[in-house]
């Protein structure tokens, strides 16, 4: 089953690429005011989480009105709306979860959010943005991946936490169980020679980015 988690923080303007990614979903759980960007896009999330903080009560009564559920979280917490909306994706059964919307603004904020991705236990998740996209390992769960980008196009292999056997194929600069601390920039601006690259990490996490097709 594929979740789109929708964060609070969408690209101005990209009301078409964010529903795209919406119809393509069989789940859609809204952190906070993600939820009530949803319904300006038409859409009526399966599920709103949160402590709606964000979200103003105008906002909130309008997902009440359409029916959409609320798992209300106290403001006093120890997880972000996003990491609590993702863990809502996973319990209800979701095996790929896209997260969208999440990584613009306070830069705290962003690199929380690619935390997220790192630590959600879903085979598969990604980060889809308007002009970006993002792959999570991790070599517990999805060790490796092949991604999809053009011929010529900029990937980077970058590392919240350290990652170790880290190879890659299909890339100008391929990693043979390399290292790569945390946040390094050793991976940084490789070159996608094929359409399809490979990456596996063996030991720790890895995000991939590249930009969209």
């Amino acid at each position: 089953m594929r979740a789109v988690v929708v964060g609070a923080v969408p690209e101005p303007g990209q009301a078409a690429f964010y529903s795209g990614l919406l119809d393509s979903a069989d789940l859609v759980v809204g952190a906070d005011a993600g939820a009530a960007f949803c319904l300006s896009l038409g859409h009526v999330p399966h599920v709103a989480v949160g402590d709606f903080d964000s979200c103003g009560p105008e906002a909130r009564a309008l997902l009440e009105d359409a029916g959409v559920p609320l798992e209300v979280h106290p403001r006093d917490k120890d997880a972000s709306d996003l990491d609590l909306a993702v863990a809502t994706a996973t319990s209800r059964g979701a095996d790929e979860i896209v997260v969208t919307a999440a990584f613009r603004g306070r830069p705290d904020h962003t690199l929380a959010a690619f935390g997220s991705l790192s630590r959600c236990l879903a085979p598969r998740v990604e980060a889809h943005e308007p002009d970006w996209r993002a792959w999570s390992l991790a070599a517990d769960v999805r060790g490796s991946s092949s991604i999809e980008v053009r011929v010529g196009a900029v990937v980077s292999l970058l590392s919240p936490g350290g990652a170790a056997g880290v190879s890659s194929r299909g890339l100008r600069y391929p990693l043979r169980e390399t290292r790569l601390e945390p946040l390094a920039s050793l991976g940084l601006s490789n070159v996608a020679t094929e359409s399809a690259p490979w990456v596996e990490v063996l030991g720790g996490d890895l995000i991939v980015l590249a930009p969209r097709r």
